[in-house]
């Protein structure tokens, strides 16, 4: 019994060494309080709906990756056409136009970024307004003419916030959904689950009959 008891407070010291080593020279303890919140991770035991919703969530993400691959394209695309059309497109330093320095179509990842602007809606006509043929020209840019930009920009930037917007964005919305359906079908089915719980039932009505 003594050598239990030895055992167990050299256990004991043991601990209380590491959490004081962790407390002193890796992490603070207020830290670890944070994962407290962590318990309402129990609540998802109580909810069958919440965890087909949970489930749904994780099933779903087998397929997002195909989306967001023919998401990637559309963006490629759209880069490389942007930089042809108004990569010369001279930055303004006034703010009078959308082109700047933080927005334009200089290189590849420029592109990109504007691109991710616009088809999150923030002033995507701005851009598209900025872009349209007779606004000066880069002078670093070699560009002879005086006049760069392209009225195709009306085509280029509606066609894109439709794909992107109205038709991409919705697959995952989509792919959500099916998962949802897949995983709920069974519910609204008769199986012989709902033939045990109808008995249950039955016998606590009429215990004879049982």
């Amino acid at each position: 019994m003594s050598l239990r008891r030895t055992v167990l407070l050299s256990n004991r010291m043991s601990l209380c060494s590491i959490l004081h080593f962790i407390h002193n020279n890796v992490i603070n303890v207020r830290f670890l309080r944070l994962f407290r919140a962590a318990r309402l991770i129990k609540l998802l035991r109580q909810g069958e709906t919440i965890r087909i919703l949970l489930w749904t969530f994780v099933q779903s993400f087998k397929a997002l990756p195909y989306v967001c691959l023919l998401i990637a394209i559309l963006f490629f695309i759209y880069a490389i056409i942007g930089m042809q059309l108004f990569g010369n497109l001279a930055l303004d330093e006034e703010g009078e136009s959308a082109i700047n320095e933080h927005n334009n179509f200089r290189t590849f990842f420029m592109a990109l970024m504007l691109l991710f602007r616009s088809a999150t809606g923030e002033a995507w006509h701005e851009i598209m307004l900025s872009c349209l043929g007779g606004m000066p020209c880069d002078p670093a840019s070699g560009n002879q003419k005086d006049e760069c930009g392209s009225n195709v920009a009306y085509a280029y930037f509606v066609s894109f916030i439709f794909l992107c917007s109205f038709l991409m964005l919705n697959l995952f919305v989509a792919v959500i959904m099916d998962n949802f359906e897949y995983l709920t079908r069974d519910s609204s089915i008769l199986g012989p689950h709902h033939l045990d719980e109808y008995v249950r039932i039955w016998a606590e009505y009429d215990p004879a009959a049982w």
